[in-house]
């Protein structure tokens, strides 16, 4: 069993290594908003659990089993922004926050009950993509069209 501390910097990790190879333990405590100290503490117990690949000074990686929860984590996340936003009518401004206390503890069988409620969707209410139950994360237009316009100003 992964702690919700441990989940929320291996979904950090994911968002932060869409940029780049590797992710510094400094944009990871500025994305968590902790201590470098704190991050690097982490880290470290989460390389001795196979989640990350660490060399000192040269970045943090998620291994293959670090990805997989970082994907369910966002999956979860995104499933119950919509399911807050959509069926209980929940103010835009909250969705995020309450979203982020629940992702952590909201079992599979209800998850799929939300996934199925809301008719399998493919976006959150921002238009980011929400991960299927395999773990694979499909484009969604939103998501194309900002591709295009970051492949044109390169």
């Amino acid at each position: 069993m992964i702690s919700p501390t441990a989940e929320d910097y291996l979904k950090a990790i994911f968002k932060l290594q869409r940029g780049s190879e590797k992710v510094s333990t400094s944009a990871i405590a500025e994305r968590l908003k902790l201590s470098n100290a704190t991050v690097t503490s982490m880290i470290k117990k989460l390389a001795k659990q196979r989640f990350v690949k660490h060399v000192s000074y040269h970045g943090v990686v998620l291994t293959e089993a670090g990805e997989k929860i970082a994907v369910k984590v966002i999956r979860r996340h995104r499933l119950v922004e919509l399911f807050l936003k959509e069926i209980l009518l929940l103010d835009w401004d909250k969705v995020h926050d309450e979203a982020e206390k629940l992702e952590h503890y909201i079992s599979d069988e209800i998850l799929d009950s939300i996934d199925r409620v809301l008719g399998y969707p493919k976006t959150d209410p921002h238009g980011d993509p929400i991960p299927t139950k395999s773990g694979d994360i499909e484009p969604c237009r939103i998501y194309i069209r900002w591709l295009m316009r970051t492949s044109v100003k390169l």
